[in-house]
């Protein structure tokens, strides 16, 4: 009667390498599908944020939201509760490594501009309708990651901050956008940004950045986008 003849020790050896490999090989692919998927859920929900914030001015006179300093209650995040089928859905980017700490506490991971919520600043566009290219006015961003979770006031940003005298002339101003933005969110060189048409737009942390320290404000009404 003969045998059955195992597998030898090198061919084992062998075995164990080639899957080794395939699983080397598969792996990046894998990653990369994975942040592809997580890209296009954000995007989704800063989507929906435009949708309900254009649903906002429709029924509030063409006014955009207010931020955190209007008073409790005033976050413009949640004044568009009632226009979101669930808020908390779609407050939280999937990448915000203090997601559950934001949800816990009342925050978002999107920073909305200064520049629509606030009248102080010549520069403001308080109402959707007196704005001239509403495609190329960014109305939200992706918050820094280093932002506190427990101020409520972290969800505008104060773009005439980064682009103040001082810091353009020192070359600053990137610097101090970082305070306040995450533009390298999503594979780790771009983030999504909403425009108030309510389109999303994937954009280059490398572009906006060649933009900022040129001077540029990239923030401003009517401007912004890589058009």
């Amino acid at each position: 009667m003969r045998l059955k003849r195992g597998f030898t020790l090198v061919e084992m050896l062998i075995v164990i390498a080639v899957i080794g490999t395939l699983i080397a090989l598969l792996l990046p692919a894998i990653q990369t599908a994975r942040q592809t998927a997580f890209k296009a859920s954000c995007s989704s929900r800063m989507r929906q944020v435009g949708l309900a914030m254009l649903m906002f001015c429709d029924a509030n006179q063409g006014r955009f939201p207010q931020n955190a300093h209007a008073g409790a209650g005033k976050s413009w995040i949640f004044t568009l509760a009632p226009y979101l089928e669930s808020l908390d859905a779609v407050r939280i980017c999937p990448l915000d490594p203090n997601a559950q700490a934001r949800l816990q506490n009342k925050q978002t991971s999107y920073v909305i501009s200064g520049y629509i919520t606030s009248s102080s600043r010549p520069e403001s566009v308080r109402e959707y309708r007196k704005l001239k290219a509403p495609s190329r006015t960014i109305t939200v961003c992706e918050g820094s990651n280093q932002r506190s979770v427990s101020n409520l006031g972290a969800e505008h940003t104060h773009p005439w901050n980064w682009f103040s005298a001082a810091n353009i002339s020192a070359g600053t101003v990137w610097t101090e956008a970082l305070k306040e933005i995450q533009p390298d969110q999503h594979m780790g060189d771009s983030a999504n940004f909403l425009f108030a048409d309510a389109h999303v737009e994937t954009i280059s942390a490398f572009d906006i950045r060649q933009r900022a320290e040129a001077g540029d404000n990239f923030a401003l009404p009517d401007k912004g986008g890589m058009q």
